[in-house]
């Protein structure tokens, strides 16, 4: 079976954390799950990570590998 493997800074890490938090505490308020995608963009000029939970977090490029 291949993996896909996304490598991110502390900081990319930290702010997928945070985003996801904030994104559970909305759903907490209004009772409800809206749950959470990961979007691996790539194109000839970069590849980047967005985070959609009650909104995107796009947290910038990102290196990323299938083995």
């Amino acid at each position: 079976m291949k993996r896909i493997i996304i490598e991110l800074s502390d900081e990319q890490l930290d702010k997928m954390k945070a985003h996801q938090s904030r994104g559970a505490e909305i759903n907490g308020k209004l009772d409800s799950l809206s749950g959470c995608s990961i979007k691996l963009c790539c194109c000839e000029i970069g590849d980047w990570l967005e985070i959609e939970m009650n909104g995107t977090l796009n947290l910038g490029d990102v290196n990323w590998k299938i083995e």
